[in-house]
């Protein structure tokens, strides 16, 4: 404890004038002693307040409290305003026991309530009095009511405007509530009061300085603050925190601070030289051994660290300083592995202050390395309410959901949100800059969160994960500061990642190629590294780098071996079934019981060579060495299932879920298919069976069949909602058992999602799936069967979603009878089938002999050039039978529909279709079965070849009428079976020409007809014949021999039908000649006579016009005299009553106003309009006798013309002189209306 200042304080003695003298620096240790003396002499209530101070000062709190408390005892009833300023000193030192750091919570209430206690008497009693305001303030600043506390100091200093504590109080609430630049105000009144005070108020004007930016003023404050005090240590702090804050924002990409002059390493130097000063100071500061241990602990130096912390600790002063020493030394512990111990400190901060954010996240760390995983997940989200931008809690979050079960999703929401906040500081960073942020991707410094991100996504979204992988992998691809080599050269696996995703997702075949090379090229690279370092461990006698470097070895040759798999899998794809089976041999070579390799081997022989017997015996192989291994059984059930052993194929699929997994998929599915097909059979069986004991019990296992496959088909959606197969095999159950409507339903929902992309559609075909082995990892994946069109040359025509949801849907319309739409869907899934198909052979094309695709460090395993087969043999026999069947699904389609409407042009398209069928398949009659006239009508080509099915015979005794014929055919029965649909096709399409009436049908029909129920017969006729053939050797008929008879005889009957309707069609159409040719004459004959009376009419309406014409020009012609004899009078009139003074004026060549046009003309003698006057007088008498003689039935009057609506010549004469008359005088305007008037 410092040394207590001398001071002494005099205590008049009661009744005398002698005074006691107390020397401060030898009080008693009990306040009570002192109390007694000033109780004896009857001392006032103030020296009870000295004695307190004196004793606070000196560290002795508890006797100061004493000492008020027996002054306020000893206060009298009558003057209890001496009371008050013991009341508030004692509120005061209650105060500040609670902010004390050694104050438990429930003692810091009960100090606060003891204080809130004092003052409200205090109150009481003096409302004026400014120190109640003023501990009031410091009150509710421990209770963190800031505005509670500034109306507070607002009164004090309306009692005392000068008051320098109320003033430091004010600028501290202001502060608090970030309004710098007013508590800067209230600091520099503090100043300009107290230059010298205590708390030097310059530390606070640098701190709202630096607030408001303007960091180099706030600097000379605190420089100011130092020089004034040499002994503070607090302005030396806060400068040593300004330049660390400076290297941070010069060291963070992220902050742009252009004001910083200064290096680095001299912010450090000079924060360094600061919080020296500050130590030298106050040696046991506690803010400054936490800053020191603040930079040690980042100078790795631990040890040092925790002792200063410790240090801090023991010499806090209040709680905030308190939690930040245990902070400091819970992360000292935490970087020292010494986790429990680092768990306790975090404890210890956040009991003491519970917003010490850091503490809590470092308390999440801690709990995440104890698997306490609920109670990190409940930390993590606290701190993240507060800070809900932090990336490292985010990222914390996700790595916490990636490992909890079923929260997979609530992880990759938390990295995204982590990737959205860094993509929003780029942005912002860009804009800081003025420049685009184009490459966002530079931003991403930390590949872990990506390749976490990736990882997740693997089971949900191929497609995100591999964008993940790529991202990670632009970031290890980063050059190393110190190295030439990258981080990415030691992680192979990333690019065999990408690779592998790369291939389920995208169809960029030299992209995945390009992944695949790179992931093999670091492979081997970092395997020959590993061999030299452990080569070099072995020389050396290190059995530790040797263990590292063996155990590395093995790695890489794991992941080699997975790289070479998936490279044999990318040549697969891309049809090099050469390439593929020599790595696979060379896998088996390398590791014996390597069982995916021997599954790919007999996914080759049995697809690409088409030998099951090899398939088999691979499969058995694979399942010696592994008996429990499913992927193993479920090929060989699809093995057998193709090779036609039902039975064993079953047994294989109950097989895997009896003893292996009772949940797969594959075997569900598959049996559900198996029961479907035998329900099917059964029920055709019951309406076949005459017996009908028989045909019951074939219903009632009919019936049996159907419902265990939906048990199966259910069990598998519930499994995975989105197996196409299953959700097939449900709708085609439904359609077999009449629920045609709904299945149909169920079809086009599934063809919905496909083509909208709502998930990937899994079809189990083992035989085609795409087994990826992912990081080591061996993960089964089925074939997305979405059936886009970038995927047309890559699956095979059983894994098209949307090519058998067309046709099933395509079906189901047909059930219903909606015709249309069942041609237009099978017309659209013969498209697809076909584009698919072409976009194969292109492909198979393209690749041929191609080098494009040889990965240099595989290239000793795979071979030399092969060319590229993605359509395999059996694939494309495959793709012809569907094609065949769907041509005849839409055969049956039209003439269903044709059948239904009686429609000739649809019937004839079935036919058209059926012919175009038998033209491209080669199918025909034998020569022998064609009558003569029938040989030449058939458009087939010449037989095929022998293939699969077919059936070669001689039968010497069929008979044709009294002769006996050889014949010898080369028909398969799927050949037959169209035949009979061609003759039942031409038969229908003959019935139908015939039932037409005679109107809507011509000879050229009726003779084509023939032509067609000939060929027909002769179709029937040998079909009959070749069924019984057949039935006698037991071979397989789609058709059925009777019913054959039965058309053959239709036929006959037909043709002798045909002929009738010939001869009365001949008839007709004679008859319809003769009808016709007379009504061509009748309508010559009518033309005729329309264009006579339309010449005729035209010519009167000529001759009409004419003399119309002729009358408007005489009367024209009348008017104009008339206007020119009435102007010649008027002259003569006007002329014989002009004065002589007038005349003379005219002979001197003026003319007046008043002059009429006769004087403008000159005089009778001059040429001029009335030089012949007479002469046009007596035209105008003719003139008018010619009109006298016009019919009264012509108008004359204009004004009648008008009335009438019409115009008359007059009217037309009118307005001609109208126009003439608008620049004459008045006079002669008015002389001409008379005149016309008359």
């Amino acid at each position: 404890m410092a040394a207590v200042e001398a001071r002494v304080i005099e205590v008049p003695i009661d009744n005398s004038n002698d005074v006691l003298e107390i020397d401060c620096s030898q009080l008693p240790s009990h306040a009570a002693e002192i109390c007694d003396i000033l109780e004896n002499e009857g001392s006032a209530l103030r020296f009870y307040q000295l004695f307190a101070l004196e004793y606070y000062k000196q560290g002795h709190v508890e006797e100061a409290v004493v000492a008020l408390k027996r002054g306020m005892a000893n206060a009298k009833a009558n003057d209890q305003t001496a009371k008050v300023p013991l009341l508030n000193l004692l509120a005061s030192i209650y105060v500040q026991k609670a902010k004390s750091s050694t104050a438990t919570t429930s003692d810091r209430s009960i100090m606060l309530e003891m204080a809130t206690a004092l003052l409200t008497e205090a109150g009481r009693i003096d409302r004026s009095e400014p120190n109640t305001h003023l501990v009031g303030g410091m009150l509710d600043l421990a209770k963190r009511l800031p505005d509670a506390a500034l109306r507070h100091f607002d009164a004090a200093l309306k009692a005392t405007p000068r008051s320098a504590a109320a003033l430091l109080g004010k600028a501290r609430v202001l502060f608090s509530k970030h309004r710098y630049q007013h508590a800067l105000e209230v600091y520099q009144q503090v100043l300009t009061l107290r230059p010298a005070g205590k708390p030097d108020p310059r530390i606070g004007i640098g701190l709202c300085l630096h607030k408001l930016g303007h960091a180099a003023d706030a600097r000379r404050a605190l420089r100011r603050a130092a020089e004034v005090d040499p002994t503070a240590a607090a302005p030396h702090i806060l400068l040593a925190t300004m330049d660390l804050n400076d290297v941070k924002r010069m060291l963070d990409p992220r902050i742009i601070d252009g004001a910083i002059t200064q290096s680095a390493d001299e912010l450090l130097h000079s924060a360094m030289a600061q919080l020296h000063r500050a130590y030298e100071r106050q040696p046991e500061c506690a803010a400054t051994l936490i800053r020191l241990a603040d930079r040690l602990f980042f100078q790795s130096n631990y040890d040092g660290a925790r002792g200063l912390a410790e240090r801090a600790l023991k010499s806090a002063d209040t709680m905030a300083i308190q939690a930040e020493a245990h902070y400091q030394i819970a992360r000292v512990y935490h970087a020292s592995r010494r986790f429990d111990l680092a768990y306790d400190a975090y404890q210890k901060c956040l009991a003491i202050n519970e917003k010490h954010n850091l503490a809590r996240y470092g308390l999440g760390q801690m709990q995440l390395h104890r698997t306490d995983m609920s109670s990190a997940e409940a930390t993590f989200q606290r701190v993240l309410d507060h800070h809900p931008r932090c990336v490292e809690v985010l990222r914390a979050l996700g790595y916490l959901h990636a490992r909890l079960p079923n929260t997979k999703a609530k992880a990759l929401e938390y990295y995204e949100r982590e990737m959205q906040v860094l993509a929003d500081e780029a942005v912002e960073h860009g804009k800081r800059l003025g420049q685009a942020t184009d490459d966002i991707g530079s931003w991403f410094v930390d590949a872990n969160l990506f390749l976490e991100s990736g990882l997740l996504y693997e089971a949900s979204n191929a497609k995100k994960a591999c964008r993940a992988y790529s991202m990670a992998a632009d970031i290890l691809q980063r050059p190393l500061p110190d190295s030439a080599g990258s981080a990415g050269d030691a992680i192979p696996e990333l690019w065999n990642n990408l690779g592998a995703l790369s291939q389920l997702t995208s169809d960029d075949d030299a992209a995945i190629f390009a992944e695949y090379n790179e992931a093999a090229n670091k492979c081997t690279k970092a395997l020959a590294d590993a061999r030299v370092r452990l080569a070099d461990a072995r020389k050396g006698a290190t059995p530790a780098a040797a263990s590292k470097a063996a155990s590395e070895i093995q790695r890489l040759e794991c992941t080699l071996a997975t790289i070479t798999y998936n490279v044999a899998r990318f040549y697969e794809r891309c049809g090099f079934w050469g390439k593929a089976e020599a790595l696979y041999n060379s896998l088996i070579a390398d590791a014996p019981t390597y069982i995916d390799a021997k599954l790919r081997l007999a996914h080759i022989a049995f697809i690409f060579h088409g030998n099951s017997e090899r398939a088999l015996e691979l499969i058995s192989q694979a399942i010696e060495i592994d008996a429990k291994q499913s992927s193993a059984w479920l090929m060989r059930g699809n093995v057998e299932l193709h090779r036609k052993s039902v039975q064993d194929a079953r047994r294989a699929f109950e097989h895997v879920l009896k003893d292996m997994a009772k949940h797969d998929v594959y075997a569900l599915c598959s049996l559900g298919n198996y029961h479907l097909a035998a329900g099917k059979s059964d029920n055709s069986r019951a309406e076949n069976e005459a017996n009908p004991a028989v045909a019951k019990k074939a219903k009632e296992m009919s019936v049996q069949s159907y419902r265990r496959a939906l048990e199966f088909f259910d069990k598998c959606l519930q499994l995975d909602e989105n197996c196409a197969a299953a959700a097939h095999g449900v709708a085609i159950a439904m359609a077999e058992r009449g629920n045609a409507s709904d299945a149909r339903q169920v079809f086009q929902d599934v063809r919905d999602a496909a083509t909208a992309g709502l998930g990937p559609l899994t079809l189990c075909n083992p035989a085609s799936e795409l087994v990826f082995k992912i990081a080591k990892q061996q993960s089964a994946v089925l074939v997305d069967g979405s059936g886009g069109a970038s995927m047309l040359a890559r699956s095979p025509v059983g894994c098209d979603v949307l090519l058998w949801s067309g046709i099933n849907g395509a079906h189901s319309y047909v059930e219903v009878g909606n015709y249309r739409q069942a041609v237009l869907a099978y017309e659209a899934s013969l498209r697809r089938l076909q584009e698919a198909t072409k976009a194969m052979e292109t492909a198979d094309a393209s690749g041929a002999g191609s080098d494009r695709f040889v990965v240099s460090a595989l290239e000793a395993k795979c071979g030399g050039l092969l060319t590229a087969t993605r359509l395999t043999d059996a694939e494309r026999a495959e793709r012809k039978r569907v094609k065949r069947d769907l041509r005849l699904y839409l055969i049956r389609a039209l003439y269903i529909q044709a059948k239904a409407t009686k429609d000739i042009y649809i019937m004839r398209t079935a036919l058209s279709h059926i012919q175009s069928l038998c033209t491209d398949e080669c199918i025909k009659l034998p020569e022998s079965a064609l009558k003569p006239d029938t040989a030449t009508t058939s458009a087939t080509k010449e037989t095929t070849d022998d293939a699969d099915g077919d059936v070669e015979m001689t039968e010497d005794a069929v008979e044709s009428g009294s002769e006996k014929k050889s014949l010898q055919v080369r028909l398969s029965p799927d050949d037959c079976l169209v035949l009979f649909d061609l003759a039942l096709i031409e038969q229908s399409v003959a019935q139908l020409v015939s039932e037409q009436p005679e109107s809507q049908r011509t000879l050229q029909d009726l003779a084509a007809a023939a032509t067609f129920i000939a060929h027909s017969e002769a179709a029937f006729t040998f079909l009959a014949k070749w069924g019984k053939v057949l039935q006698k050797k037991k071979q397989k008929l789609l058709f059925s021999a009777r019913l054959a008879t039965e058309r053959a005889g239709y036929s006959k009957s037909l043709v002798a039908k045909l002929t009738r309707k010939q001869q009365e069609q001949e008839a007709f159409e004679r008859q319809r000649q003769e009808h016709v040719e007379q009504w061509r004459r009748q309508q010559e004959e009518d033309e005729q006579k329309k264009r006579l009376e339309v010449e005729a009419a035209a010519k009167a309406k000529q001759e009409m016009e004419k003399r119309l014409l002729r009358d408007a020009e005489e009367r024209n012609a009348i008017l104009r005299e008339q206007m020119a004899a009435s102007v010649i009078a008027k002259q003569d009139e006007a002329e014989a009553g002009r004065p002589k003074k007038a005349r003379a004026r005219a002979a001197d060549g003026f003319i007046s106003d008043n002059d009429d046009l006769a004087a403008a003309y000159g005089s009778e003698d001059a040429e001029g309009p009335g030089s012949d006057a007479a002469e046009q007088a007596r035209r105008l008498k003719g003139k008018k006798a010619k009109l006298s003689r016009k019919p009264a039935a012509e108008p004359r009057s204009r004004g009648r013309g008008k009335q009438a609506g019409w115009h008359s010549d007059e009217d037309q004469e009118g307005k001609a002189q109208a126009e003439s008359s608008k620049y004459k005088s008045k006079a002669i305007v008015t002389d001409s209306d008379d005149d016309s008037n008359e």
